[in-house]
């Protein structure tokens, strides 16, 4: 199992209403237990990499939801690559050393009931008019 560098947070915490592996040691499965995972890589030095997985990971949301599959993007998937079981996956499945695993996107169906929405949070965004 891999352990989260607490020190990239940006708060203590990442989320009161919807717990993470990394807010909840009980959690052991970052994925949700998930039965689909897809791994998101873009090429390392590519300065736009970051942005186009993520618009990559929101497209893959956005269409798993018009076909009634629920899923979710993980984040931090650099970091998962970077342990020797890691590095060994990316030998084993011929990934280019010039690419670089950017995030996750997990599908399937969630049991019971979804979480609450999370409440939006004082000046996070500025209108102007």
């Amino acid at each position: 199992m891999m352990s989260f560098d607490r020190d990239k947070l940006l708060g203590s915490h990442v989320s009161d209403e919807q717990p993470s592996v990394i807010d909840d040691p009980k959690i052991k499965n970052g994925f949700y237990d998930a039965p689909t995972v897809c791994i998101i890589f873009a090429q390392e030095d590519f300065l736009f990499s970051v942005a186009d997985a993520f618009c990559i990971a929101e497209n893959m949301v956005l269409e798993a939801f018009s076909l009634g599959i629920d899923s979710c993007i993980v984040s931090r998937a650099e970091e998962t690559f970077t342990t020797d079981y890691g590095k060994q996956l990316l030998q084993d499945w011929k990934v280019p050393e010039t690419m670089i695993a950017r995030c996750f996107v997990v599908l399937g169906y969630h049991e019971g009931l979804y979480p609450k929405e999370k409440p939006r949070k004082e000046n996070r965004s500025l209108t102007v008019e």
